[in-house]
């Protein structure tokens, strides 16, 4: 049994599209989710894949884009999706460029240094798990689908995993465990990953854009080009 106040331990937060593997994760499921199920002749899909593409188009906020992506989700059992995922991270793994190799050597390296790995993505478990489970991360913030009776609802019970929702999830990660921020490490390569950056004492950029490159260059931001 542990005696006096436990100590504090070191976090290195991922984002995983873009900085860690090279394909939009949400998107990809959801064509195999889509093509598994035969839905994409449906109505539904139709209008949904149709509402999707202009919201993009017209470059809604990202966290709407997030929310209204999990809407089709309604009504499908957990269970399936979750062995849904387990096949399409099988078929995305034979990719040879799935992942950044420079990326994989800095988690292994935060590994080898005895810190805890988490990925936060605005991505579901589903999905996460089975990249998680073979690269041995420690823990997901992942998107926060609300679940009734076995089967997803469409909807979330907390913010997208987005954004200030990637900020969030990280304080409230360290306030259920002994970790202080200032020791932690985050990694993204979007601007909208701004706030989890900021929310950690060494962040650092993956293949950043020009606009988060400026920004990056302004703070002396530490830059890994891994494409």
């Amino acid at each position: 049994m542990k005696s006096g106040p436990e100590v504090a331990r070191s976090c290195a937060f991922f984002d995983v599209d873009g900085t860690l593997i090279s394909i939009k994760s949400m998107f990809s499921f959801l064509e195999f989710l889509i093509d598994e199920l035969r839905i994409g002749e449906s109505e539904r899909v139709k209008a949904y894949r149709a509402q999707l593409q202009q919201m993009i188009a017209e470059d809604a906020p990202r966290e709407a884009i997030n929310r209204f992506y999990y809407s089709l989700y309604a009504g499908l059992d957990v269970e399936l999706v979750a062995r849904l995922g387990q096949q399409w991270y099988r078929l995305v793994r034979s990719r040879k460029d799935l992942f950044y190799p420079r990326m994989l050597e800095e988690i292994r390296r935060h590994q080898q240094q005895g810190v805890r790995i988490v990925l936060v993505s605005g991505s579901f478990r589903a999905i996460l798990q089975p990249l998680a489970d073979e690269l041995g991360i420690d823990d997901l913030i992942a998107a926060p689908l609300a679940v009734q009776q076995g089967c997803y609802t469409g909807e979330l019970t907390g913010l997208p995993t987005i954004g200030q929702g990637k900020a969030a999830g990280i304080l409230a990660y360290a306030l259920e465990h002994p970790i202080d921020t200032a020791d932690c490490y985050a990694y993204g390569d979007d601007i909208s990953d701004i706030p989890m950056l900021e929310s950690v004492g060494n962040p650092t950029t993956v293949n950043p854009d020009d606009t988060l490159r400026s920004i990056c260059q302004q703070r002396r931001w530490p830059i890994i080009e891994a494409a």
